[in-house]
């Protein structure tokens, strides 16, 4: 099926590599890319009425002082 999308500079710059790095078409990747997310399972439990995605317990801590470095990071 043919379509038009608007993807984000960033995310066809992305698509663009993964696509030649496994040597498929652009078209292919992102179908394979957009079924390997929609088929994602990601496991989450409901704290205080919000759905919160369980990680890992080896994951990297998020600290308070990470968030405000992201988003100055943004500006």
């Amino acid at each position: 099926m043919r379509t038009t999308l608007n993807l984000d500079d960033d995310v066809l710059d992305s698509l663009k590599k993964y696509a030649e790095n496994r040597s498929v078409a652009l078209g292919k990747a992102a179908s394979d890319l957009v079924r390997r997310g929609l088929t994602a399972h990601t496991e989450t439990r409901i704290v205080n009425g919000l759905h919160v995605v369980v990680l890992p317990a080896d994951s990297p801590k998020v600290s308070t002082e990470k968030i405000r470095r992201l988003l100055e990071d943004e500006s």
